[in-house]
């Protein structure tokens, strides 16, 4: 696979960037009541436990991460380690991933929208929603460079609203009270493993958008000695951001499990209004931040998948200025915003998630199956304990899969199905 004209501008600031964007959007505004009303005063240690999870799967992007410089991600370690078919699987459901992520953000956009409309003015959602989508489309038409400035702007903007949040929260916490009464105490009824298992299952859509750091790999300019060192600061700066944010939450604002828009009403309880503000304009940035962070990715899937003949030549055409794969941009672009305007909020972040997995596991696959089929090429980074580490991400994606709903499988299957035709139209 040729690079073709894409150029190497990404410095490791940018990836760090694009990595903690990328995982970092709704979820960690939203969660935080659900997760409250499954698990109680445990859902402090939800985040801890899906960091954990993640961890296990993140170190195989990263060992695989350290062996490749070209764009495409986990489409080229499947392609390498199980053969063209399997490779063509996991790209094509890496960018139906991308599309559906894409617009499942953007349409959860407007639910923060309607704290600063006026009622009467909910129509506006979609408008906006529409305007974002298209604009983060042209902003990456003319170039990578203008698409990183944008996630690295919403990336600082989102950290500094949740830093706040944080540090305000962490003091009017009544640390007088013994810890263990906040550790221990338990909703009515108590806790199940069941509930418990089921908030963790919630939570882990807050930490899905790590496996998009290696796609644009042939635009950083280090991707072997990046990608590796910026999957490991992400799982754990996420984690531990995550879980304070929980226990702010949970051990200030008592309505938490029933309220909506969960740290924006945890902010006004014990900063006010400015603070309710703050958290407000912190989502918008997040979500439109994770945005941004798929415009500039889930063009590059189709771009791959066009260099190796699976779809049309014009998807890989690159622009002779921009350097970038600029029809794959505006193909992208239109099918997010059809999505974005018609779907189901909650539907397409289930689906978003399960195409995840089966990204994540053909990867954890390729760990092992590169090592043994060529063990001399080596990477970056190597995972520890052999193959312990990669069969435990595995158990994982398939406890993940155990707890897909079956319509949202029925959904996959037939966004896999669609695929074929392309697949069996080159092979003629």
């Amino acid at each position: 696979m040729q690079n073709h004209n894409l150029i190497r501008t990404m410095g490791f600031f940018d990836v760090i960037c694009l990595g903690i964007n990328s995982v970092v959007g709704a979820g960690i505004f939203l969660l935080p009541g659900q997760l409250f009303g499954l698990a109680g005063k445990s859902a402090i240690w939800v985040f801890p436990l899906c960091g954990v999870l993640c961890f296990a799967i993140a170190l195989c992007f990263a060992e695989m991460g350290g062996m490749y410089e070209k764009t495409g991600g986990a489409y080229l370690y499947a392609r390498d380690a199980f053969g063209p078919f399997t490779g063509f699987l996991v790209g094509w459901m890496m960018w139906i991933s991308s599309v559906i992520g894409w617009a499942s953000v953007a349409s959860g956009l407007g639910l923060y929208l309607g704290y600063f409309l006026p009622d009467g003015f909910v129509w506006l959602n979609k408008g906006l929603v529409a305007a974002l989508i298209v604009g983060l489309g042209i902003i990456n038409y003319f170039g990578v460079k203008p698409g990183v400035r944008t996630i690295n702007f919403f990336t600082v903007g989102k950290l500094l609203s949740l830093l706040i949040f944080i540090g305000a929260g962490l003091f009017f916490i009544d640390w007088d009270k013994p810890v263990t009464q906040y550790l221990m105490k338990v909703d009515k009824g108590g806790l199940t493993i069941g509930s418990f298992g089921m908030a963790v299952v919630m939570a882990l859509y807050a930490y899905t958008g790590f496996e998009f750091v290696a796609v644009p790999a042939g635009e950083m300019r280090r991707p072997k000695r990046d990608i590796p060192i910026v999957l490991f600061l992400v799982i754990m700066t996420v984690t531990a951001l995550y879980a304070v944010i929980q226990v702010v939450a949970t051990w200030t604002f008592p309505e938490l499990a029933i309220s909506s828009k969960p740290l924006v009403d945890a902010a006004k309880h014990f900063m006010g209004t400015s603070g309710g503000i703050i958290i407000g304009i912190g989502a918008l940035l997040s979500i439109g931040g994770i945005n941004a962070g798929i415009a500039l990715t889930s063009p590059r899937s189709l771009y791959v998948l066009s260099i190796d003949g699976y779809l049309p030549e014009v998807f890989s055409r690159t622009h002779p200025e921009y350097h970038t794969p600029y029809l794959a941009i505006i193909v992208n672009t239109f099918l997010t915003l059809v999505l974005a305007l018609t779907g189901s909020f909650k539907y397409l972040v289930a689906a978003s998630v399960m195409v995840s997995i089966l990204q994540y596991i053909p990867t954890c696959l390729a760990v092992i199956i590169l090592r043994r089929s060529n063990p001399e090429r080596k990477g970056s980074y190597l995972i520890p304990g052999g193959y312990l580490i990669p069969f435990f991400a595995l158990l994982v994606c398939g406890w993940l899969v155990f707890n897909v709903e079956l319509k949202v499988m029925a959904a996959t299957a037939v966004a896999i199905s669609v695929s074929l035709p392309f697949y069996f139209y080159k092979k003629r």
